[in-house]
């Protein structure tokens, strides 16, 4: 657990605490990122996280690090690896969090294309009209360093597709609650308040809606993520001290008229309790840098 004894009531206070908890991330990303730029032989990362970790911004921090450090750096998502809404019905396949959901065949010719220097046809998926929308060429330099992003990357369908191309793994999560001045947030918690904000502004899904999906991220989280951290390179913790402080006003806007007959009302009703007591924090989105893994979460 992260202690926050205090809830920052000055201004001034508060932009300081901001300020010190990105620095404190910075510094982690900046070493990590540093020793793979310095690794010659090194052409491949992953970087893999459950929901709601900050892997997006945290891919291109990642890559405008390597780049500083003299290495050209890309990044592929591995969602653009999905299959086509049609093609998972045709094949009776459900769980989109799965390996099964992603077009591993596809996926694998072309990581063997970049390793042989070959040109490649890169997917893009598009998550509303659930199906492949473009494929882009793409010719590999040898002086690539290729991040593949997403929570699939720690899963061993595709980790066994990278083991021939050697690769350092990094895995980004929130790895600890908070306790904040004696109220208690858990680690898995805060990932669901900032899934439920991030839905609700960037997503236009209500509460409701992303609570319903939540108990099978977290299963397939437990049975295709969290076995596997531990054979991980590098471990990164995006939970920033200050977030409760910040994000709690976000939560308690968007779910302020959540029905009392709702499935998740109970849950709602005790988290927005122990979130009011620090609506009178100082800190402020006007403090967050525009480059915070935070932004993911916010607008």
């Amino acid at each position: 657990m992260i202690e926050i004894d205090r809830i920052y009531n000055t201004k001034e206070e508060a932009a300081t605490f901001c300020s010190r908890c990105e620095e404190q991330f910075e510094a982690r990303l900046h070493a990590i990122s540093t020793e793979i730029a310095g690794l010659s032989e090194l052409r491949c990362v992953t970087l893999s996280g459950p929901s709601c970790s900050g892997k997006t911004t945290t891919a291109a921090k990642l890559t405008g690090e390597i780049e500083r450090a003299g290495r050209r750096a890309r990044v592929l998502s591995i969602d653009d690896f999905y299959l086509d809404s049609d093609e998972m019905k045709r094949r009776g396949i459900t769980d989109f969090e799965g390996a099964d959901s992603l077009d591993l065949a596809y996926f694998a010719s072309a990581v063997q294309a970049i390793a042989a220097g070959e040109k490649v046809l890169l997917p893009t998926f598009d998550f509303p009209l659930r199906k492949r929308v473009a494929y882009t060429e793409y010719q590999p330099d040898e002086r690539d360093i290729y991040v593949f992003e997403g929570i699939q990357a720690i899963y061993p369908q595709i980790t066994r597709i990278l083991e021939p191309f050697g690769y350092k793994s990094i895995y980004i999560s929130v790895e600890q609650g908070a306790n904040v001045c004696g109220t208690a947030f858990d680690k898995n918690e805060i990932r669901l308040m900032r899934r439920i904000v991030r839905d609700f502004y960037h997503r236009d899904s209500s509460p409701h809606y992303t609570m319903a999906l939540w108990d099978s991220v977290r299963s397939n989280e437990e049975k295709n993520i969290f076995p596997y951290v531990s054979g991980c390179d590098y471990v990164i913790n995006s939970m920033l001290p200050y977030e409760i402080l910040l994000i709690g006003r976000y939560f308690l806007h968007i779910t302020d008229d959540y029905p009392a007959d709702g499935p998740h009302y109970n849950w709602i009703q005790d988290l927005r309790g122990r979130l009011r007591q620090f609506s009178e924090s100082a800190v402020d989105v006007s403090m967050i840098p525009m480059r915070s893994v935070f932004r993911e979460f916010i607008i």
